[in-house]
């Protein structure tokens, strides 16, 4: 069937041996492409154990037998010369999942005249998401795919404009082939796809990722099968690509920077930097990573932070120190940034002291600053805001909700500053035990788990209650945080700390609705309508005269109430909220005021 508005496409698919693999393939193709006007040009590379018995025999597609084995480049590109029209270059162990694949990547491809190549989400065949487009660390040029084997929990399902993406399965625009060419033969296999896109780059057209379309992809399959030597192509591979690009990627630096601060852990400090990081990396910043937690730190499970770290010291770099500002001393740049927070109304005088030792001062948010200034600090201030990554904070990640029973999640970092006894009455006060209603309190302690149980014996709460169910010192997976916020029907936030704000946000980003202490930093979110604050009252801190904000117990109870009671409506304004966010807050975004702020420099 032909469709004049639809170009038509030739599915390219490579087989050398794998027979059983090729067969699903192909199988799944004609079972599972609704694209109007397509062909598939099967390309085999010599196989030896029936495969090109069986192709002669499947009836719809057009083979060409190469007789013996060129390569993934040559084989491709011999289907390549074999078509006039768009082609998917497609590996013989993939299978396809979803009818609209095709479709929803040829519509990528044409949603923009500059857009030339697409690749998509690829799982494998544990539900391991794999691929959702490549990125080049450097000094090691080891080539990365993102997300780097997580669990597909419907993160990255938006299209992104991204470096690269692997010829497993991508869509090539004829116009990018007339002008690029076939792929580069100096490469035998590996490299030549991330090879291809920066040509394509480099001819003015852009790649994209289709986070709507996702393909099985086996891996290597045919590697394995043949007995390849996969090491020995690789790297042969790599000195290929080093001697063509080397210079390209080291002249999209325009910036240096040193970056100190806590990086391995799960942490505020250590999810913060590796977002950061990643960004600033994107946005042309040739990066120094100094762990303050130690020189002698084990290599990241992050290719392109143990690039960062494996860089060696400069310390003619300007250097951010992004940690508690007791650490500032440990800066040793040429210009010194203090990155820093208070979770008081200002900075103790100890704080204030180092952070005049600076060259210049950042915080995260308006309200930081202010503490900062009121605080003595003489330095200039800069609101530099952390980000949200909309790829794993969006409405669709997966939730893992309880049945039937209304959710209130409540992280809680337990000790004097969590204002935990105000919410634990206030919950169990206003919801009784035949309510569906729930308040799952994830709490992180600064000791065994014992503590926790015993200083809530001790609160004597009622026994007709709606359920607690506490999860004391379990970690989470960072990555699975949008997880956690969408398996809630609402997020509560009773710390006093004025550097509260970030988990809000996210969980907004989520398309879920926020009770906040309405103090410190979270206020930037406060809307009234998906986002709410609680009163509250200045108590002392323990030190030097300073305050937090200690909720109110009635007006959370009234809070909570009417949250449960609208949640439909709660949910809409939510959801409304959650594209104000992701379009305000952005890691790119941040990487932007950091240049900014780099220029800036003396």
């Amino acid at each position: 069937m032909s469709d004049a508005g639809a170009p038509a496409v030739s599915v390219i698919v490579l087989t050398w041996n794998g027979l059983e693999v090729s067969r699903r393939c192909i199988e799944s193709i004609f079972e599972l492409t609704d694209h109007p006007d397509f062909e598939v040009v099967v390309v085999d590379n010599g196989s030896t154990d029936g495969t090109v018995e069986y192709l002669r025999g499947v009836p719809g597609i057009r083979l060409i037998e190469n007789g013996r084995n060129l390569g993934f480049v040559g084989g491709n590109n011999v289907g390549i010369r074999a078509s006039t029209t768009d082609v998917v270059l497609l590996n013989n162990d993939t299978e396809m999942i979803q009818p609209d694949w095709l479709e929803r990547m040829r519509a990528l491809a044409y949603s923009a005249g500059d857009i030339g190549i697409v690749g998509c989400r690829l799982v494998n065949g544990e539900g391991i998401l794999v691929h959702a487009g490549t990125y080049m660390p450097m000094p090691s040029f080891w080539g990365q795919e993102y997300p780097g084997d997580e669990r597909d929990i419907g993160q990255y399902v938006r299209d992104r404009e991204v470096e690269g993406v692997i010829a497993a399965c991508v869509y090539i625009k004829r116009e990018v082939i007339d002008k690029v060419g076939l792929l580069d033969e100096d490469y035998f296999s590996y490299f030549e796809d991330t090879d291809y896109c920066l040509k394509a780059r480099v001819n003015e057209y852009r790649v994209f990722c289709c986070g709507g379309t996702t393909v099985k992809h086996l891996e290597n399959t045919s590697t394995d099968l043949n007995r390849m030597d996969f090491s020995g192509t690789f790297r042969q591979s790599r000195e290929t690509f080093l001697s063509k690009w080397k210079d390209y990627y080291y002249s999209r630096y325009t910036h240096r920077l040193t970056w100190r601060s806590y990086v391995s852990g799960s942490d505020a400090y250590s999810r913060i930097s590796r977002r950061t990081l990643a960004a600033l990396d994107r946005a042309g910043i040739d990066l120094n990573l100094a762990f303050l937690e130690g020189a002698g730190r084990a290599e990241l499970n992050d290719f392109r932070l143990n690039d960062m770290k494996n860089r060696g010291s400069d310390r003619d770099r300007p250097q951010v120190v992004f940690a508690p500002p007791m650490m500032l001393p440990l800066a040793d740049g040429t210009y010194n940034i203090g990155y820093v927070s208070t979770p008081y109304d200002r900075f103790p005088a100890a704080w204030a002291g180092e952070i005049n030792k600076m060259d210049e001062v950042w915080v995260p948010s308006g309200f930081q600053r202010e503490a900062a200034l009121a605080s003595g600090v003489k330095k200039e201030v800069f609101v530099v805001p952390p980000g949200v990554d909309p790829d794993y904070l969006h409405p669709e990640i997966k939730a893992y909700s309880l049945e039937d029973r209304f959710t209130f999640l409540a992280p809680i970092e337990w000790g004097p500053g969590a204002a935990s006894e105000t919410l634990f009455r206030a919950f169990t006060d206003e919801f009784g035990g035949g309510e569906n209603v729930v308040l799952l309190a994830k709490v992180t302690s600064p000791s065994p788990g014992a503590e926790v149980e015993q200083a809530v014996e001790a609160m004597n709460l009622p026994l007709d209650r709606a359920h607690v169910v506490f999860v004391v010192d379990h970690d989470v997976p960072t990555y699975q945080a949008g997880c956690l916020y969408r398996s809630a029907d609402c997020l509560v936030l009773i710390q006093m700390a004025s550097n509260v704000g970030l988990e809000a946000a996210e969980a907004l980003a989520c398309g879920v609705p926020v009770i906040a202490t309405g103090w410190g930093s979270v206020e930037a979110v406060l809307d009234g309508e998906s986002a709410f604050g609680i009163d509250y009252e200045l108590v002392s801190a323990p030190a030097e005269g300073l305050k937090w904000a200690q909720p109110d117990y009635g007006h959370l109870r009234k809070l909570m109430r009417a949250v449960y009671t609208e949640i439909e409506a709660v949910k809409k304004s939510a959801l409304e909220a959650s594209r104000r966010i992701t379009e305000e807050r952005s890691w790119d975004g941040t990487a932007k005021e950091i240049i900014k702020r780099l220029d800036g420099i003396p």
